[in-house]
């Protein structure tokens, strides 16, 4: 039985005389969220069947309950300027929302040993979803799913020479389910809002996704295969996994229209494939008494499909930016995420085609295509750790390769005329001649004045393509320095191990194909992946920690 639980105050505020809101204003909130879990079960534990045969077996009930409640006020037009508080607002308003959910959930697993060199593993679960609720409800709210998995350590039974410290075979077949992620998204929901008309209160629906009380449990097969292998005393090891599975009936929100009242409609949205590599070497690549150094690389390649969407085979969108030059969209038969949106209109050769508007050149807009994929497939790591005595020290460098983002950052800047490139090599005064071709295939020749240069970029803000960047990156990740405290420092203390590091995360990019932003900075928190617009970074953070033991 475990719990967990957090409270929350906050206040955000705009200033009295803060130019876009000169009166100012202010919201404050609080909100209470807790997670308990119960388990219990009943098992064997090296249960001998037979001379060569052993079994671990157990099974279990659980529930995980999880709640969440939240009130805020808010006011804006302060009466006193500089007063900072919401009873000296004009306007003032509040809210209060509330959640539960449960997940209530019956398992077992059993594993048989053979010679303790073969081992045959199954499991089953049940899991019920509160998410998935609902009275006279017609579909399953709960799921049963099953995995078996075998692994094979050949070196316990095969003499493999000197050089071969260890070898594991191993491969199996899961499956995993889950339920909507929010509650009470099967049914319209209600709520009060409003400071009341005449003396009555005001209600409303609440929410702003199109209910749908038949969804279903989304469901993840996989199989997968894979090889443990240590060499030289274990100096060296190479753990490699390939893996193919696919999700089945992903709960997701798809847009909807605008007329409709709603942004999203809930559904079950498809079938979608995964395939890929998953690499790890580790070595150590010197040790003496006083001196040691490892090294480790990872790698990962994931090939995405998007197999199924709907009956009619249809796009599915996601987001968008505020831009709305572009959507998130999953298209059958390509990429998971591709970021589809308006482009350039292009000639053979592949220069952007102008039309004059008004006395200049303008680009034409093109039709809507894939611009690019918001999953990165690849990612990479290096790591390395140092001992030297009693100091010791670790770096960790990370990246991704192979996806795009839309910037909405750098649309804005470049609308605005504060990116670079809306500057040319003269200057703005001397005036600016696009790159590209006239409808009739000339090259351009007109000089847009500095007067109208800002109409010539303005434009592009309508097309996707012209912010659509690589999110390649190589970051930093994490640099430790530590110490640890000779034993003979502690003698006849009541500590019996101390150690002390310094530890720094994210704490620079190492390369970036995205400029003026952090390619992991997000627009949304949901499965939009390949968006961004005036993003924070990534917080780079430094700590001390200080373990004691008695």
């Amino acid at each position: 039985m475990g719990g967990d639980s957090y409270n929350l105050h906050k206040t955000n505020s705009t200033p009295w005389g803060t130019a876009y809101q000169p009166l100012g204003s202010i919201s404050e909130g609080k909100s209470t969220f807790s997670q308990y879990d119960i388990d219990g079960f009943l098992g064997t534990d090296n249960l001998q069947l037979a001379d060569d045969l052993t079994l671990n077996a157990f099974v279990g009930i659980g529930t995980n309950v999880q709640e969440y409640d939240a009130v805020s006020k808010s006011g804006s037009n302060f009466i006193v300027p500089f007063l900072i508080n919401v009873q000296n607002t004009e306007n003032q308003g509040g809210g209060y929302s509330y959640n539960k959910k449960q997940i209530s959930s019956a398992y077992g697993s059993a594993e048989f040993g053979f010679q303790d060199w073969a081992f045959l593993t199954v499991t089953a679960r049940n899991d019920w979803f509160s998410t998935l609720s609902l009275k006279d409800k017609v579909a399953p709210n709960n799921d049963l799913y099953t995995s078996a998995s075998v692994s094979l350590v050949l070196s316990d039974v095969m003499d493999l020479g000197d050089t071969v410290s260890f070898l594991k075979l191993r491969g199996g077949y899961s499956q995993v389910a889950g339920g909507a992620d929010s509650p009470y998204a099967l049914s319209l929901s209600y709520g009060i809002f409003g400071q009341g008309h005449l003396g009555a209160s005001l209600g409303n629906i609440s929410g702003g996704t199109i209910p749908n009380s038949e969804i279903t449990p989304f469901e993840k097969n996989e199989s997968e295969i894979g090889v443990d292998l240590r060499l030289f005393d274990n100096k060296l090891s190479i753990d490699a996994t390939y893996y193919d599975n696919e999700t089945l009936g992903d709960i997701v929100g798809v847009s909807a229209s605008s007329t409709s009242g709603y942004g999203a409609a809930l559904a079950n949205l498809g079938n979608i494939s995964n395939s890929g590599i998953e690499l790890l070497i580790k070595g150590e690549i010197m040790r003496t008494d006083d001196f040691a150094w490892n090294a480790s690389i990872n790698y990962s390649k994931n090939t995405s499909e998007v197999v199924a969407t709907n009956d009619t085979g249809g796009n599915i969108s996601m987001d968008e930016p505020r831009s709305r030059n572009l959507r998130v969209t999953h298209i059958v038969g390509e990429k998971y995420g591709a970021l589809y949106g308006s482009s350039y209109v292009r000639n053979d050769a592949g220069l952007i085609v102008h039309e004059m508007v008004n006395g200049i050149p303008i680009p034409k807009q093109g039709a809507r295509k894939i611009l690019g994929f918001g999953v990165a497939p690849t990612s990479v790591g290096f790591g390395s750790s140092f001992r030297y005595k009693d100091f010791n020290a670790s770096i960790l460098v990370e990246g991704k390769t192979g996806g795009q983002i839309y910037s909405g950052t750098n649309a804005f800047l470049i609308r605005n005329g504060h990116h670079k490139k809306t500057v040319p090599a003269g200057g703005r005064e001397a005036g600016f001649t696009p790159d590209g071709v006239m409808e009739d295939g000339t090259v351009i020749t007109t000089s847009i004045p500095h007067s109208k240069i800002e109409d010539y970029w303005s434009q592009t803000l309508n097309i996707g393509e012209e912010n659509i960047y690589s999110s390649d990156y190589m970051r930093l990740r994490q640099l430790s320095i530590g110490y640890n405290v000779p034993s003979s420092m502690l003698e006849g203390s009541f500590i019996s191990d101390a150690n002390v590091s310094l530890i720094g995360r994210n704490l620079f990019l190492l390369s970036n194909s995205s400029e003026n932003i952090d390619p992991e900075s997000s627009y949304s928190a949901g499965n939009a992946v390949g968006l961004e617009r005036a993003g924070m970074p990534v917080p780079r953070t430094i700590g001390l920690n200080i373990n004691l033991k008695f």
